[in-house]
């Protein structure tokens, strides 16, 4: 006869275990993760040009770490699909350590031929970090969390932005001049990088993932090879709802390059870098109200879908009026070094925050909007990687322009400004395609029906393979 102590023991370690493989915790982890890759990395460009006094060289690396996630990205989802995500985020957790210390080393010694490996490193890394947290952070959660589980990834993600933005205010705080921050600063984030690998290796697999509803992440195609994943990669292109937010993928990553050469030209280091930290905290709070939005039941999905793209739109429309006004501005009339401490900060630090908002609630949609489309495992790693690679695309070419010389200010905002509203109109209509909820889906009870539709693309790439063999 077991004894009381011997149960309550049991029930503990079971609830201990349900939560370690609950889909909260794995958010969670993923948000640990991305707080330690592309959260530091990003930290290091809210400073802009990644705290280098100048833009250039950085921008250039930047271009090849992007091209990189361009041409792998579907790969890494179809090996993933094969593999398993869990551990496409594993290898994804190697290289970015390797593209700050080459920051380090160009900043104390000015090489610049590590700075370009070092950037190459991080691509292949992000090539595969990208796709497979984006595909797990969608595709563990059961249909009803998928807001507030994209929401904790993406706000813990900034939370990691606010530590190191911290740390960098401590060490950067009497640079009152603009230039590069202090090398110091550099080693601190290299170190909290080095903790995202053994962060990765605790995700869970799916088959050991536990849901509320007892369910497993489900697969479309049972019998995966790489030829038909490959394949059903390609049918994405297929889709209309993945079509027509393509633009979308790759305008919301182009303006971040003028805003890294607009903090680097006309901010000292600590206005940067508290810049930096109070851009993390407003993304946080953007993260928890969108998630919050996105899930609540008391709208129609339908609703939710598309006041939230019209919102970010007028947000966008007011950022973008605002940005050219005060850079039309400077252009004629130098604000010169922008401290904390002087009459220009608020001014210039409001649109740069305003600017973060709308880019926070955009990438958070998009990555909602496509999951309300896709409910099997390997179909949303598959929508995934050409989402994420449509914003490698974007970022490679504002990179790009950022990192000629010759090119203004004026001339980076204005083609970032026009490309954006090109796509807007393929957005709305894509905002228009997502349907409303099917009775019972908050209990999950019917994913089945839902993913009748989902798995017909892989379904149909199967029997088209199989009839070829």
């Amino acid at each position: 006869m077991a004894s009381p102590s011997g149960s309550q023991s049991s029930t503990l370690g079971e609830k201990i275990h349900n939560v370690f493989r609950g889909t909260y915790f794995q958010a969670v982890l993923l948000g640990l993760i991305s707080f330690t890759q592309p959260g530091i990395w990003s930290a290091m460009n809210s400073l802009g040009a990644g705290g280098q006094a100048e833009p250039y060289a950085v921008n250039a690396a930047n271009v090849i770490t992007f091209v990189i996630m361009v041409v792998l990205a579907p790969f890494a989802s179809v090996i993933g699909n094969l593999i398993g995500m869990k551990w496409i985020v594993v290898f994804g957790c190697i290289g970015y350590v390797f593209y700050s210390a080459s920051l380090y080393v160009n900043s104390v010694y000015g090489t610049q031929w590590f700075l370009l490996l070092g950037a190459a490193l991080c691509g292949l890394s992000a090539t595969a970090l990208w796709p497979g947290e984006a595909a797990i952070a969608v595709g563990y959660p059961e249909v009803r969390k998928r807001g507030r589980c994209v929401a904790i990834w993406m706000a813990i993600g900034k939370l990691g932005s606010i530590i190191a933005a911290s740390i960098q205010l401590s060490l950067n705080s009497d640079k009152d001049k603009t230039g590069s921050i202090s090398p110091k600063t550099y080693i601190v984030l290299i170190a909290i990088q080095c903790l995202g690998l053994p962060l990765a290796l605790l995700l869970s697999p799916p088959d050991k993932l536990v849901r509320d509803d007892g369910r497993k992440p489900t697969f479309a195609n049972q019998n995966r090879t790489f030829k038909n994943q490959l394949i059903g990669f390609l049918q994405q292109f297929k889709r209309k709802e993945i079509v027509l937010f393509i633009p979308a993928y790759i305008t919301a990553q182009w303006g971040i390059t003028y805003q890294g050469n607009y903090m680097a030209a006309y901010f000292t280091v600590r206005a940067r870098t508290l810049a930096g930290l109070i851009t993390a905290l407003v993304g946080v709070v953007v993260n928890i109200i969108g998630g919050w939005w996105l899930d609540t039941r008391k709208l129609r999905r339908s609703t939710q879908a598309r006041s939230f793209w019209y919102g970010t739109l007028a947000l966008y429309t007011l950022v973008w009026i605002w940005n050219i006004v005060i850079q039309e501005r400077w252009a004629k009339n130098s604000p010169g070094e922008i401290d904390w401490s002087g009459d220009k900060w608020n001014q210039g630090v409001a649109i740069f925050t305003l600017y973060r908002v709308a880019y926070e609630a955009i990438g958070m949609w998009l990555y909602w909007a496509l999951g309300t489309h896709d409910y099997d495992m390997d179909t949303v790693s598959l929508s995934m990687a050409v989402l994420r690679g449509g914003e490698a695309l974007g970022s490679a070419i504002g990179y790009g322009i950022g990192s000629i010389r010759s090119a203004s200010l004026m001339t980076n905002l204005i083609v970032s400004v026009v490309l954006f509203y090109v796509g807007a109109p393929f957005t709305t209509w894509a905002a228009h395609l997502i349907k409303d909820r099917i009775t019972g889906e908050e209990s999950d009870s019917t994913d089945d029906e839902n993913r009748e539709s989902s798995s017909s693309v892989v379904e149909q790439q199967t029997q088209v393979i199989d009839t070829k063999k």
